[in-house]
């Protein structure tokens, strides 16, 4: 089997060279998908990262959140530690840890308990074996995250097997297009 750091570079390279009107169908049905869920339908907080380029698109999902009213969380990165704040429309960003984009916030109160986090990774297992990009945020924050976690994953990044560490954490629902 592959290492992480192998597997990384493989996927982020397969994201990047994906056909763009075959990952638009995916994202759609994962949208749908998820929009159907019980977690989403009685989630009054979204927890959600800012999408790079190469990932699905989660601007959709925000946006359809606050459609129905319910707060929008995404994560932070605070003296080497996540937190998840809450953005809106008028949100400004820049340029984070790790070059995601964060929510350029002063004040800001962190949201320990979200009531559903959408758990980003390069692979997912159907069994929900999760690859993230190797900082260790989400695995950290999901290990006393008691609430229910899903990754909406696109065919790309959907693996047989992956190496995991003691360390490593998995996402209790994963959505894919079929």
């Amino acid at each position: 089997m592959q290492t992480k750091s192998e597997l990384r570079i493989q996927q982020k390279a397969a994201l990047a060279r994906e056909n763009l009107m075959k990952r638009k169908r995916e994202e759609e049905q994962l949208y749908a998908l998820l929009f159907q869920t019980p977690e989403w339908q009685s989630a009054d907080s979204i927890a959600v990262t800012l999408s790079m380029e190469f990932e699905l698109n989660t601007s959709p999902i925000i946006i359809k959140a606050w459609e129905k009213n319910k707060r929008v969380l995404v994560p932070k990165i605070i003296n080497h530690k996540m937190i998840f704040v809450e953005i809106d429309s008028n949100t400004r960003y820049q340029t984070g840890m790790l070059n995601i984009k964060e929510p350029l916030i002063d004040n800001y109160q962190a949201v320990e308990q979200p009531d559903l986090v959408i758990v980003p990774g390069l692979a997912f297992t159907v069994s929900g074996k999760r690859l993230g990009f190797g900082a260790g945020y989400y695995d950290r924050f999901l290990e006393h995250y008691a609430g229910p976690t899903i990754s909406v994953t696109l065919s790309t990044q959907l693996l047989d097997d992956l190496p995991t560490e003691n360390h490593d954490q998995t996402v209790q629902r994963i959505l894919y297009a079929k």
